[in-house]
């Protein structure tokens, strides 16, 4: 089984320790405790899943901060990456 880590409480992706395959189950580690999240793709190792759902434009939250928003609707299990996730940052206009 695939593992991952949630870094902060306050996080609702966690990091993927290894890849993983559409349909495989994820321990994902927070704090003492470990949740089980069904992946929806394929992710690769260091990439974000989904620990909750998330809305369009809901922070997406990770060491604690806000690290942009969702693009998409994002499903628990989903992988969060450039394709469902935006981030104002470094945009003058504050465009998507």
């Amino acid at each position: 089984m695939a593992k991952a880590l949630k870094i902060n409480p306050r996080d609702n992706v966690a990091v993927l320790l290894g890849e993983i395959r559409p349909g495989e189950m994820v321990d994902v580690t927070i704090g003492s405790e470990v949740a089980h999240i069904q992946a929806r793709q394929q992710i690769a190792f260091g990439h974000k899943i989904a620990l909750v759902n998330l809305a369009i434009d809901q922070p997406i939250i990770k060491y604690g901060e806000e690290i942009g928003r969702a693009l998409t609707a994002i499903s628990v299990g989903d992988w969060i990456h450039l394709h469902n996730l935006y981030c104002r940052r470094g945009h003058q206009d504050g465009a998507k």
